[in-house]
């Protein structure tokens, strides 16, 4: 009977141990795989015959963000950003990448970053998928990011209708539900306001 006990007690302490083991993120930082695609310390663009006026990081720091590395960094991140998670400032949550690159949805995890998975999903990149692909809804174009119109942020609004997105060569910003339809390009953006849609891998 005692050994019983110990056997039972051992399985609950297993169980609970497991439940509060966080969640982690295949991407969890830039250099976990973000930057075999994009150097953040180039000029280039993985749009063919597009360019940026300086290195990623300096556009991203002192042009988007007004200086502010903490909307970006974790102390002791070695220039490796979390994409979920930064210091933020009184006026930035603490968001990373995501702040600009991600909305913010209800819960479960890992659902900041839909757009931008689909982005890469629709333009053949299927790494995100390969773990993402029971995504089931998007806001669309219409919807910003959770930085944008802050203070110390220099981008207002993810359609663009004022150019402030327009750091590259093409003169267009992001495309933020994935739909490889940009800014004023993209139908969410005319006719009456709608809010979500469904994803489809």
């Amino acid at each position: 009977m005692y050994t019983l006990h110990r056997v039972l007690l051992f399985l609950f302490v297993a169980v609970v141990s497991l439940s509060l083991v966080s969640v982690s993120f295949a991407y969890e930082r830039f250099k976990d795989g973000c930057d075999n695609c994009h150097d953040f310390f180039d000029t280039s663009s993985q749009i063919p015959n597009n360019a940026w006026p300086d290195t990623k990081h300096n556009v991203h720091r002192n042009e988007m963000l007004d200086g502010v590395c903490d909307a970006c960094h974790l102390d002791g991140d070695n220039r490796n950003p979390y994409l979920n998670e930064s210091n933020g400032t009184p006026n930035l949550p603490g968001l990373g990448c995501t702040g600009c690159h991600g909305r913010t949805y209800a819960p479960p995890i890992g659902t900041a970053g839909i757009g931008l998975r689909r982005h890469h999903a629709n333009s053949g990149i299927a790494v995100c998928g390969n773990c993402h692909n029971d995504d089931t809804r998007i806001y669309l174009e219409t919807v910003s990011p959770p930085y944008y119109g802050l203070p110390t942020v220099n981008i207002n609004e993810s359609c663009n209708s004022d150019g402030m997105e327009n750091w590259t060569s093409d003169g267009l910003g992001l495309d933020n539900d994935g739909d490889l339809a940009r800014d004023l390009d993209d139908t969410d953006c005319v006719g009456p306001p709608h809010f979500w849609e469904p994803v489809q891998w």
